[in-house]
């Protein structure tokens, strides 16, 4: 069973990455294969709304937006996350959204059907609810299942302080088992 952690993270090594690592090596520990991708390690543009998916069901747009797609319809799990930027997801997470949710939803929404995801959010103080309903939403619109504690709320500003967050790190690291276990 492989199990994919997104980070929309423009922040190499933030909290965002930390704590999706640390859902990550829990669902590892429940037996799962893991990966985790750091989007701003791609070249992914806006969705242009072209709505040539719907007709080919490719997107239109040359970048890797195409290989993020086949990375998660070739996972039976996904972890979304993302710090909040102003109440909701950043700017890398939103391109992935729309991108990667067009084309499902072009694709007549089955290639998600089946797989079992959550999301997690990190935030100072506060947005982490509107940041975690923006990736919600996504992962609901192209059916995937979420099991019960299925969002994660961390807190942290400077690299390094969601680690001190043992709730949110709990949270994360039960979402990894969790997903796991309604794989199984």
């Amino acid at each position: 069973m492989r199990i994919l952690g997104v980070s929309g993270s423009p922040r190499v090594g933030g909290n965002t990455d930390l704590i999706l690592n640390e859902a990550l090596q829990a669902a590892k520990s429940s037996g799962a294969e893991v990966t985790l991708i750091r989007l701003s390690d791609y070249k992914l543009a806006p969705c242009n709304a072209c709505m040539s998916c719907f007709s080919t069901g490719k997107c239109a747009i040359k970048d890797d937006g195409q290989t993020l797609y086949e990375a998660i319809t070739g996972a039976d799990g996904v972890i979304l996350g993302s710090p909040s930027y102003f109440q909701g997801v950043t700017a890398q997470m939103k391109v992935f959204i729309d991108r990667i949710g067009f084309l499902a939803l072009a694709r007549k929404k089955t290639d998600f059907v089946g797989k079992v995801g959550g999301v997690i959010a990190v935030a100072r103080r506060s947005g982490v609810s509107g940041t975690c309903n923006q990736m919600l939403t996504f992962l609901t619109a192209t059916r995937v299942v979420i099991p019960s504690g299925g969002r994660v709320f961390a807190l942290g500003r400077e690299k390094g302080d969601v680690l001190n967050d043992k709730e949110g790190i709990d949270a994360a690291r039960n979402l990894g088992v969790s997903i796991v276990k309604a794989l199984k």
